[in-house]
């Protein structure tokens, strides 16, 4: 039986106060580095704007792309958050109340409830209400669409609730550091890469460090990444090789 092949994850940051930089977005960051730490390979990250058309086009051709698309922002109680409502035109689903989670809004918000937040009761249709224990609200979840908030904390707590739903066979990481040029590392790096079948990449820093170029090599199999991570480590000369892990 041939391995399964690993899942490619896309994510969407939505928001005008991204593209205005009044905000910095820190999600799409975070999400890929805990995808990478999960054995998920995110493919590509879109910052777009609060506007229907541009969301309803871009999941639809991330959800169609990857296996896994995450969406950020645009999902709180105002006028300028239309990513519900986007989404459900990628999916051509009409929008309907959840009685569930309006029944949770007027629990968690009590005497503080305003009619505005059930404009967050509002989801497409066939979505699914994913519950995790300590959550007050649950994660929404349309097709292979992970629906979250914006803000950054409450994103990464909700994130971090699901996140063993997509962990998969790791990706091991050896970097080395050189005093060799770039230049110089060329040719053995694009030999060994297509010799062992290992992902590698070199970096080079122009700051004052005490090495020259980064090198990392990257697999899922541990034995080939160690072998081929050998090698490496024998054809740089010993003067040249700061340190590596």
């Amino acid at each position: 039986m041939s391995p399964q092949k690993p899942k490619v994850a896309g994510i969407i940051a939505i928001g005008n106060e991204i593209l205005s930089g009044k905000v910095t977005d820190l999600n799409a960051t975070h999400l890929i580095q805990q995808f990478r730490e999960l054995g998920v390979e995110a493919k590509r990250v879109a910052i777009i704007p609060d506007e229907i058309p541009v969301i309803r086009d871009q999941v639809r051709e991330f959800s169609a792309s990857f296996d896994i698309v995450i969406t950020t922002g645009g999902v709180g109680p105002t006028h300028d958050d239309v990513t519900i409502e986007a989404i459900a035109a990628a999916f051509n689903r009409p929008i309907v109340p959840s009685p569930e989670l309006e029944a949770v809004i007027r629990e968690y918000f009590k005497d503080d409830f305003k009619d505005a937040w059930l404009r967050m009761a509002r989801i497409p249709e066939g979505t699914e209400l994913v519950w995790r224990d300590g959550m007050p609200f649950p994660i929404t979840k349309l097709e292979n669409v992970w629906i979250l908030p914006g803000e950054p904390s409450v994103m990464r707590k909700k994130f971090a609730a699901i996140r063993e739903d997509f962990r998969q066979t790791p990706i091991h990481v050896r970097r080395l550091f050189t005093t060799w040029e770039e230049g110089d590392l060329a040719e053995l790096l694009e030999k060994l890469e297509a010799e062992t079948g290992v992902a590698i990449g070199s970096y080079p820093t122009y700051e004052d460090r005490d090495y020259k170029v980064m090198i990392t090599l990257e697999s899922r199999d541990a034995k080939i990444l160690e072998s081929a991570t050998r090698r490496l480590r024998c054809s740089i000369p010993r003067e040249l090789l700061v340190r590596e892990d």
